[in-house]
C-alpha cells in the first residue's frame, strides 16, 4: 500500500516540477547563449544597411536555433524512453510509454515550427532581404542549401509529430526514432561553410556528434520525466539509461574532437595550425568552455551512478540532486553549442 501511495505521489508531483525544470533549462541555456555570443563578439549587429533584415530578425536566428535544439532534445528523450527505457517485452507500450509518445509528438510540433521559422529567418539574413519581401525572392531562397535543409527537417519532423501521435507499440515508436535521426542530418551537414576545405570530415563527425549528444541529453530528461513513476521499474530504467549514456558519451567525445579538429584546421589553414585558432580565436575559447562542460558531465555521470542506491523515489536522495546539476550543465552546454554554431 505504501508503495502505491509513493508511486501516485511521484506521479502527482512530477508535472509541476517538470514545468519548473523545463523553464529553468530554457533560461539557463538562453543566458549561456547570449553571454557566450557577446563574450566571443559574435552577437547579431545592426549593420545600418538599407533594405535588409533588422536587428530583431538577426537575434531570432540563434534564439530559434536554441528553442529548436531544446525541442529536439525533448522529442528524442521521449522517444528513447518509449522505445528503450520503458520497453516492455511483447511490444505494446505501457501507460508511461504512451505518455512519452504524446510528449514526443508535442515536442516535434515545436521542433517543426522552429525549423520552418528558422528557414524564413535564414533566408532573410543570407539574402539580405526583409522577411516581408522574401516572397519576391522565393526561388532564390529555395536555392540556399541552409534553407533547403531546414525545410526538409521541418517536413520530416511534422510527419513525425503526426505519425507517432497515437502509436501503441514500441516497434512503431522505433520507426519514429529513425525519422527523428533522419531529421537531424540535413542541418548538420550544412552547418559548415560550403567552401570549407575540411567540410567532409567535420560535417560527417558533426552528424554523429549531434545524434549522440541528443540521445545522451534527451535520455537523461526522459529518465527524470518517466522513470520515477514506478518504484519497481526505476532501477531497470536507470540501468538501460546507463548503457545508452555510456555509448552516447563516447560517441560525443570522439565525434566532437574530430569535428572540432576539422573546423580548427580549416580556420588555421592546415592540421599544423590547429593551436592558433584554439588559443587565439573566439571559436577556440567557446570550444574550450564546451569541452570543460563535457568533462564536468562525465564526472557528474560517474557520481550519479555511484549514488543510485536506496529509495530512488526519495526526492531528497543525493542521486536526484546530482541528476539535477547534470541537467543544469547540459542546458549550459546546449547554449554554448548554439553560440559555437554562430561563431565564425
Amino acid at each position: 500500500m505504501s508503495a502505491t501511495r509513493a508511486t501516485r505521489a511521484a506521479r502527482h508531483r512530477m508535472p509541476g516540477r517538470l514545468v519548473a525544470a523545463g523553464v529553468g533549462a530554457v533560461v539557463i541555456a538562453s543566458v549561456a547563449l547570449v553571454v557566450a555570443l557577446f563574450a566571443a563578439g559574435s552577437q547579431p549587429r545592426d549593420l545600418g544597411g538599407i533594405g535588409g533584415p533588422d536587428l530583431f530578425i538577426s537575434w531570432l536566428l540563434p534564439l530559434l536555433k536554441l528553442v529548436s535544439t531544446l525541442a529536439t532534445v525533448g522529442c528524442a528523450g521521449a522517444l528513447l524512453a518509449a522505445v528503450v527505457l520503458l520497453r516492455i517485452e511483447g511490444g505494446p507500450l505501457g501507460v508511461q510509454g504512451r505518455r512519452a509518445v504524446r510528449d514526443a509528438s508535442n515536442s516535434a510540433i515545436i521542433w517543426a515550427v522552429c525549423a520552418f521559422a528558422n528557414a524564413v529567418v535564414t533566408a532573410a539574413i543570407l539574402l539580405d532581404t526583409p522577411v516581408r519581401l522574401l516572397r519576391l525572392r522565393f526561388d532564390d531562397a529555395l536555392g540556399v542549401p541552409e534553407v533547403k535543409a531546414l525545410l526538409i527537417t521541418g517536413i520530416l519532423v511534422l510527419a513525425l509529430a503526426i505519425g507517432i501521435r497515437r502509436v501503441q507499440t514500441s516497434s512503431a515508436a522505433g520507426l519514429g526514432v529513425l525519422v527523428a535521426i533522419a531529421a537531424l542530418i540535413p542541418t548538420a551537414v550544412t552547418a559548415y561553410p560550403r567552401n570549407e576545405s575540411y567540410v567532409v570530415l567535420a560535417g560527417a563527425a558533426l552528424v554523429i556528434h549531434v545524434i549522440a549528444a541528443t540521445t545522451w541529453v534527451g535520455g537523461l530528461a526522459g529518465l527524470v520525466r518517466y522513470g520515477r513513476a514506478s518504484r519497481t521499474g526505476l532501477p531497470i530504467v536507470l540501468e538501460r539509461y546507463g548503457q545508452v549514456a555510456y555509448v552516447s558519451s563516447v560517441a560525443v567525445l570522439a565525434s566532437g574532437l574530430i569535428s572540432a579538429a576539422g573546423r580548427l584546421a580549416a580556420k588555421g589553414g592546415g592540421w599544423g595550425s590547429i593551436l592558433d585558432p584554439l588559443t587565439g580565436d573566439a571559436y577556440g575559447a567557446l570550444l574550450i568552455a564546451k569541452v570543460a562542460a563535457f568533462l564536468l558531465l562525465i564526472v557528474l555521470a560517474a557520481l550519479h551512478r555511484s549514488r543510485s542506491q536506496g529509495d530512488l523515489l526519495d526526492a531528497g536522495l543525493p542521486f536526484w540532486r546530482i541528476v539535477g546539476v547534470e541537467l543544469f550543465v547540459m542546458a549550459l552546454a546546449l547554449g554554448l553549442s548554439v553560440a559555437l554554431s554562430q561563431t565564425v
